[in-house]
């Protein structure tokens, strides 16, 4: 025991059980909990022997704000007067954060987001009315909300996006939020004219001391990244801007596989932001609706995006049939920075003889040598599924070894949606390619209980539906398991009570939502780290 700490009172009366019992009845959230033991490190050792159960509550942030004349006004000038606007906030998740607010126990926001929706239903504003205009709006975004103290990410997204864009560029100067990370844009934002901008002096991103990613979107159809090149200027300034946070990275978020027609002038745009030592990270769509075996748009793979691919940090790819899964094998390892994967597999035109003949050209190489990859997400067509065909799911296993097969040994978070199973055969054939896995998230497609997580040696985090682990390996920090019923029989229910139950032998502290959803775990001091997890894979999955 620390000299410091003989002699506390907190610490005296925390040693008697009743006391400790009743302190801890009051304390809210796990949440609550960790920076309790932040402030008083004594408590930690009486705060993890207990044991703790608390109630979630998950939601969503979505706020829309409408910006249109006042309801009254009914001849509009050419050039309306500040008094006639009226910015409305909108009551989207009001009720859900005034629920938040109330909550005894753990809120859980997913994604850790706030989304914004703006409209702006008029045309034209007075020049001296802008900076009063977006004073305003920055009021009506209500950042600052209570409910929304330890929000991470920002995003923001319009509905009409014609001089909208300027408006949040300069409402970010006066909004001030001391735990955002990531600020999301659409491109509109850069694309206004310029005598609409007020963001000349000073930095629009003062108020967001720990910000270090900007995440720049693309929804529109009748808008693209290559506008920027237009508005040079404009951009130029936001880039100068963002370059003085700590570790400054822009995300472009929404390219697609035509896009790649465009690389060049891509490159332009991101040589810009480079001037400014500003890092680019590039998430693609590679996805060819065209896709004929002869794309003239990725032929030459070694071309394929060039010259910006060393910047392609996350890709997305979809495949039905052998062709397209070796062709884009052989684009995705030309991606030597690519960190994140996502591919989505229909078996419907997978012939048996791709296995045995196609795929050898790439099996013990494919992605191998992609050190920098650390996530994989494969996604099933949960149609393929239907009829359970023996054929089917031969064919899916063997197409399943092949993927692991590629993967390098970087690969530290794996995601599988909409697999039939989880068994000791497929867990060996995940861990003889991919054996540093630390997080794990399965979707079963039916209730499975299985002993195959024994594979998983540095296994830490598994967040699973309709998959039940009989055994919990010994590394396991953090388990999050929902079940639905309609996909599980009368008995099987009773059994995976029997098995929640045991759980409880192994974890000390869980979190219930009362039907179907449960979160397991230990260590109070590192509550932070799995809520993170949590809010990022468990609440928006399931």
């Amino acid at each position: 025991m620390e000299d410091n700490v003989k002699g506390n009172i907190l610490f005296e009366l925390l040693q008697i059980n009743l006391i400790r019992k009743q302190i801890i009845k009051h304390i809210p959230s796990f949440s609550d909990m960790n920076n309790l033991v932040d402030v008083c490190k004594f408590m930690k050792c009486d705060l993890e022997k207990e044991k703790i159960e608390r109630k979630m509550f998950s939601y969503p942030d979505y706020q829309g704000v409408l910006i249109t004349y006042d309801e009254g006004y009914d001849a509009v000038p050419v050039v309306p007067e500040l008094s006639i606007l009226d910015i409305l906030g909108g009551a989207d998740s009001k009720d859900l954060r005034n629920r938040s607010r109330t909550f005894f126990g753990e809120t859980l926001l997913r994604g850790n987001r706030v989304t914004y929706f703006i409209d702006l239903l008029i045309e034209e504003w007075r020049e001296e009315d802008h900076v009063s205009l977006v004073k305003e709006l920055a009021e009506a975004l209500n950042l600052n909300c209570t409910t929304r103290n330890d929000v991470k990410n920002l995003k923001f997204k319009f509905r009409f996006p014609v001089n909208v864009g300027c408006i949040v560029l300069d409402a970010l100067n006066y909004m001030k939020h001391d735990n955002i990370t990531r600020i999301s844009l659409p491109v509109d934002c850069f694309t206004c004219p310029p005598n609409k901008y007020s963001m000349i002096n000073g930095n629009i991103f003062n108020g967001f001391p720990n910000l270090t990613e900007l995440f720049l979107t693309c929804s529109s159809s009748n808008k693209n990244y290559y506008d920027l090149i237009h508005h040079k200027d404009t951009f130029k300034r936001f880039v100068q801007q963002f370059s003085t946070v700590k570790n400054p990275t822009i995300f472009f978020s929404s390219l697609r596989h035509d896009d790649a027609m465009y690389a060049n002038e891509l490159y332009e745009i991101i040589s810009i932001i480079r001037m400014y030592d500003v890092k680019v990270k590039l998430r693609i769509n590679n996805k060819c609706s065209r896709f004929k075996g002869e794309c003239e748009n990725c032929i030459d793979t070694m071309g394929f995006f060039s010259p910006v691919k060393q910047y392609i940090a996350t890709a997305f790819d979809t495949v039905y049939n052998h062709k397209e899964l070796l062709h884009t094998v052989g684009i995705l390892e030309t991606f030597e920075n690519l960190s994140e994967l996502h591919l989505e597999v229909g078996l419907d035109n997978i012939d048996n003889n791709f296995i045995t003949s196609g795929s050898q050209q790439f099996r013990g190489f494919g992605l191998r040598k992609l050190n920098n990859l650390k996530s994989v997400k494969l996604d099933c067509d949960e149609e393929t599924f239907d009829c359970y065909d023996s054929d089917i799911l031969n064919l899916f296993y063997q197409l399943f070894e092949f993927t692991c097969s590629m993967m390098p040994r970087s690969v530290e978070v794996l995601q599988l949606e909409n697999v039939p199973d989880m068994n000791d055969v497929t867990a060996k054939m995940i861990t003889e390619y991919m054996p540093n896995i630390k997080l794990l998230k399965i979707n079963c497609l039916t209730y499975r209980e299985s002993d195959s997580l024994d594979n998983f040696t540095k296994l830490e985090c598994l967040i699973s539906c309709d998959y039940c682990p009989i055994r919990i390996p010994k590394t396991l920090k953090l388990l999050a398991y929902a079940q639905y019923e309609w996909s599980v029989k009368p008995d099987d229910i009773i059994s995976t009570d029997n098995l929640i139950k045991s759980y409880y032998e192994k974890f000390t502290k869980r979190i219930t939502d009362g039907k179907n959803r449960y979160i397991l775990f230990n260590d109070v001091c590192n509550w932070h780290l799995y809520k993170c997890a949590i809010q990022k894979y468990f609440c928006r999955g399931f």
